[in-house]
């Protein structure tokens, strides 16, 4: 885990600044603690703030020649068989680091280099001979890279703070994605709530060649190439738990301290009995929730893991969103936002990497939405084939497309009522009481939500339904809501997130899984791969327990809540019509008709906002 960043200049004027590079890196001291090394040209400059896991050497690291310089951001964990695979073709390493071999990875197989890797990992990557830079995310978006051009320049970091580090970056609000976020507590697509911040795609590379010319270059897509089907359902359960067990082998290698996110689940049970094979795991698990807690406990007690509790009151959680709301970058509807981080503090003092058993509901049809989106397609397709959205605004759609007549639709409109894609929190209702003129005309003439999930659908549409139900899942929720808050709760504590599940040979696996199977039952194929190895308590899937933070801000943490969102110099009352505020807010607090969610994405959009964006600047 480390953060890196960088300029260059487009225009080939020499105007990399290596000052502000330095700045730019100190914002990700968090995400690096050991040290800061930099790159510098005149035309570019590469920071990294590194933490050493794998190796003892520091970062930059570069081939034989140093015509190949590389910064990173997390692990190749097969690193040494590529290693070796790379001697035997004459290659010479410098280092014992993970990150060298992607030099000389890039030098053996240029831009096919990403076939090769397994682990979560960004890069920024400078060919020398070529004149080339490549700027990488990982496979799924565990490791993002934002983007932001000006003036002929671009710069890129693994967080938006550091480009943030700039005097001269706007801090204005994108108000045409306002809506997007406030329909489903966070951000799809390439767009950022910041207007002049995007995010590199997951599975993509962009790549700057000498004439300055960036093209985005598509290296991975969850499913693209899966099989048609796979044998009988037991070899399909063995063939799970033998991939599974070998990217927890792989992931398990580390120089320093390691630990388990152990939250109950089936996920993290199934990684605990891999993990207690090798060693006895390090365990840490929040005692929020009792009977997640309890399950955590007893399955720690089981596998004779040396097991951490960490405990919270309300007012630690209060504190500790404030801090997750800067280290977040954007507004993330998430009261579990504040849990990880406080989690990851618990633990920064014990181990430096924490493995997640995070992904196996999202691989394997654990969610709601993996039988919500199919059942709406199938609903959809007798009114009409699908087509391609066109440029022109998309109709009103006041609650969603069951009142709908017309024989036929664009895809966007077709899926806008899945619950991946707007989940009914946020109303047309409160559109229409809360949007003034100015927010109205950006939603209305952008309609970012419904264009950027078209986007999504182009690249996810499966002929099965139950397919695209996963693509979708995993280019949307994954990468805007749960990945970042893992990344950024873990590197805030300077913790390296690792998450298994999202290995290459086991997304290809997942993805090649044919429905009938994997939608027998929620997470069906996880759960009998993991019957060998799990007591049978283990094997079931409790409810997830609803979040105590809503009762909290109703309650203990009232006075709190309504300070950040009833003082008529914030920016919400900036941003709304303030009379239709005052009432929903009021009608919340006094108990007349309470909208706990809606209320805590306004909270988090305020607290975003004192934080990062300069008073009513909100231009589309």
């Amino acid at each position: 885990m480390s953060g890196i960043c960088g300029i260059v200049d487009l225009s080939k004027q020499g105007r990399a600044d290596p000052a502000l590079a330095r700045r730019m890196a100190a914002a990700l001291r968090h995400r690096g603690p050991d040290g800061a090394n930099f790159y510098e040209l005149p035309d570019m400059a590469l920071g990294v703030q590194y933490r050493k896991i794998i190796g003892a050497a520091a970062q930059p690291f570069a081939n034989e020649d140093r015509t190949i310089i590389v910064v990173h951001d997390g692990e190749i964990v097969n690193y040494r068989e590529l290693r070796e695979a790379l001697k035997r073709r004459n290659h010479i390493f410098q280092t014992d680091s993970s990150g060298e071999t992607l030099a000389h990875l890039y030098e053996e197989y240029s831009l096919n280099l990403f076939a090769h890797l397994r682990g979560a990992v960004a890069f920024a990557l400078w060919d020398g001979q070529a004149g080339r830079l490549v700027l990488a995310a990982d496979f799924v978006g565990l490791r993002p890279l934002y983007l932001h051009e000006r003036g002929g320049r671009l710069f890129f970091a693994s967080e938006i703070k550091a480009l943030l580090a700039d005097p001269d970056m706007p801090r204005a609000l994108d108000l045409e994605a306002l809506d997007t976020y406030l329909g489903l507590g966070y951000m799809i697509g390439e767009r950022t709530l910041f207007r002049d911040v995007r995010r590199l795609p997951p599975g993509h590379a962009l790549v700057i060649e000498p004439d300055g010319a960036p093209r985005l270059h598509p290296f991975w897509r969850f499913g693209a190439a899966a099989p048609a089907g796979r044998g009988q359902e037991t070899l399909i359960a063995q063939e799970c738990r033998d991939l599974l067990a070998d990217s927890l082998r792989l992931h398990l290698r580390s120089d320093a301290p390691l630990g388990l996110l152990l939250d109950g689940s089936l996920d993290s049970a199934a990684l605990l009995a891999l993990a207690a094979r090798e060693s006895a795991p390090r365990t840490f698990a929040l005692a929020e929730n009792a009977e997640s807690a309890d399950r955590a406990r007893q399955l720690a007690a089981r596998f004779k893991s040396e097991h951490h509790e960490i405990r919270f009151s309300p007012a630690d959680w209060w504190r500790a969103l404030g801090r997750a709301v800067y280290h977040l970058d954007e507004p993330v509807a998430s009261p579990q936002a504040a849990d990880l981080l406080l989690l990851a503090e618990g633990a920064a003092s014990t181990v430096k990497s924490l493995l997640s058993g995070f992904g196996g509901a999202v691989l394997f049809g654990g969610y709601a939405a993996h039988y919500a989106i199919p059942a709406h397609i199938s609903r959809r397709q007798p009114w009409g084939a699908f087509v391609t959205p066109t440029e022109s605004p998309l109709p009103e759609n006041p609650r969603g497309l069951p009142g709908f007549t017309r024989r036929s639709a664009s895809k966007a409109e077709a899926l806008a009522a899945m619950q991946s894609f707007d989940d009914g929190i946020f109303t047309d209702g409160h559109r229409a009481a809360l949007y003034g003129p100015e927010p109205r005309a950006a939603w209305q003439s952008s309609r970012h939500r419904e264009r950027a999930y078209a986007a999504l659908i182009e690249t996810g549409w499966r002929d099965d339904p139950y397919n695209t139900a996963q693509a979708l899942i995993l280019q949307s929720w994954l990468p805007g809501y749960a990945l970042l808050r893992l990344d950024r709760a873990m590197s805030a504590a300077s913790l390296e997130a690792r998450a298994p599940f999202f290995d290459p040979p086991l997304l290809k696996f997942a993805a090649g899984v044919p429905p009938s199977v994997r939608l027998r039952a929620p997470n069906h194929v996880l759960r009998e791969a993991a019957r060998p190895l799990l007591p049978d308590f283990a094997l079931q899937t409790p409810p997830a327990p609803a979040h105590p933070a809503h009762t909290w801000l109703a309650g203990e943490l009232s006075a709190q809540a309504r300070a950040a969102l009833t003082d008529p110099n914030g920016f919400i009352y900036g941003l709304f019509e303030r009379a239709a505020l005052e009432k929903l807010l009021k009608d919340h607090f006094w108990g007349r008709s309470p909208q706990p969610e809606v209320i805590f994405r306004l909270l988090a959009l305020e607290l975003w906002a004192q934080r990062f964006i300069k008073p009513a600047v909100f231009a589309p």
